[in-house]
């Protein structure tokens, strides 16, 4: 398939009550994620510093959390843009290379980013997900993230199908 970057794959729209239903099931998601994060942090990071720098576990402890509390709520603030509650209908277009989320533009591909799986994810709502997992280059490895977007109830085979054109691309 020969594409512009430009064109519109699919474009999805959700009426308001929809979309704070999304919202909401994906802060949560957001939310757990981050508080796995910075539990990580707090495992990682306090034996690392009593053993590199021979601090005691409490000094060791008042250094580390606030770093387990100010990461995760950073990336909690500025990470996802586009997962606010809109007045009116939402839209989600998405191009081969992007995504716009309520004019809030996400990048797919770049120099070093890449979509490393897709795949469609049930809540417990019985609301359907479709997941990006966005890998990029850092320089101690690559490391990713994932960007989901709701599926309408009637484009569940679009979802597939858009699956397995990211596969091919």
């Amino acid at each position: 398939m020969n594409l512009q970057l430009n064109q519109i794959l699919e474009t999805w729209t959700f009426s308001n009550e929809q979309w704070k239903k999304f919202v909401a099931i994906e802060k949560k998601n957001k939310k757990e994620d981050n508080i796995y994060f910075a539990i990580g942090i707090l495992i990682l990071c306090t034996p690392m510093l009593m053993v590199l720098r021979g601090t005691n576990f409490i000094t060791a402890l008042l250094f580390t959390s606030p770093l387990a509390i100010l990461i995760p709520w950073l990336r909690q603030k500025f990470g996802n843009p586009h997962l606010k509650e809109h007045k009116g209908e939402s839209t989600v277009k998405i191009f081969p290379d992007y995504l716009i989320v309520n004019n809030k533009k996400i990048d797919l591909y770049g120099k070093r980013k890449w979509i490393k799986d897709m795949k469609i994810i049930e809540t417990s709502e019985n609301f359907k997900l479709l997941e990006f997992t966005i890998e990029w280059s850092t320089r101690k490895g690559n490391t990713n993230d994932e960007t989901r977007i709701p599926i309408p109830k009637n484009k569940e085979h679009r979802a597939k199908e858009l699956i397995e054109f990211y596969r091919n691309y």
